[in-house]
């Protein structure tokens, strides 16, 4: 009877002991668990700030800013090169500006920051000019013929801001009247053999691989200085890639 009664302790002894066992593993394990989600958790925070800080550097790095002496304008969303920096001094009268690939000023907003200057307008055209492409190489004839548009004021929205026209296709198409020889052998001239065999059997300007885009846009603005009066003017011509 005694021995069974030991034989009982023991048991009893032994199973909490594994039971107290289990509850320190489970603990662990939980420990553990919630110590990788919090890890998970601060992770995706990190990654979140991150997406929303490279968003930011995106958007920013978007936005064009141009400073002359009286005022200073910002073109939004617009890519430029400028690996020089240049953009950041203190810009002459006429600037010239380059865009990137694919981009444009069509449709884009454009603010005036000036205490200097009052009664600021801005005026839009575009220029037009002959490309010879070879299914990715090609040849802009920029320096010779063009189309020059109107001059045409930009309104502006609720906020005040500027807004940039945008053209259609038969505004990108625009181009003055050119005799073909008179084409072939400027492009025999400045764009090489291999471009002028693409068009020499051509009986318009504009037919196979000869085409017409817009090569620059120009933006004039226009204010009056507040101290003496004077018309200020300022232009800024932005060069864009015709090909791929």
């Amino acid at each position: 009877m005694r021995k069974s009664h030991i034989t009982f302790i023991i048991s009893i002894v032994l199973a909490f002991l594994s039971c107290n066992n289990v509850t320190k593993k489970t603990e662990t394990t939980t420990s553990n668990l919630d110590s990788l989600r919090n890890s998970e958790k601060t992770s995706l925070q990190i990654l979140k700030s991150e997406s929303k800080t490279e968003n930011k550097d995106i958007l920013e790095d978007t936005i064009t800013d141009i400073k002359f002496k009286e005022l200073s304008i910002s073109i939004n969303r617009l890519l430029i090169f400028d690996e020089e920096k240049k953009l950041d001094q203190i810009q002459k009268d006429t600037v010239y500006i380059y865009a990137e690939l694919g981009e444009t000023i069509e449709n884009q907003k454009i603010e005036i920051l000036s205490d200097q200057i009052t009664d600021l307008s801005i005026e839009q055209r575009y220029e037009t000019s002959i490309t010879i492409s070879n299914e990715g190489p090609h040849c802009d004839l920029t320096e010779w013929k063009h189309f020059y548009s109107d001059w045409k004021l930009l309104s502006k929205n609720e906020n005040s801001v500027f807004i940039c026209h945008k053209y259609s296709e038969k505004d990108y198409s625009n181009f003055p009247k050119v005799k073909i020889e008179e084409l072939k052998n400027e492009v025999k001239k400045e764009c090489g053999e291999e471009m002028y065999k693409l068009i020499s059997k051509n009986k318009k300007v504009i037919e196979n691989n000869c085409g017409v885009g817009i090569s620059r846009y120009f933006l004039r603005i226009k204010g009056t200085n507040k101290e003496n009066g004077q018309i200020v003017t300022k232009l800024i011509i932005i060069e864009t890639p015709m090909g791929c």
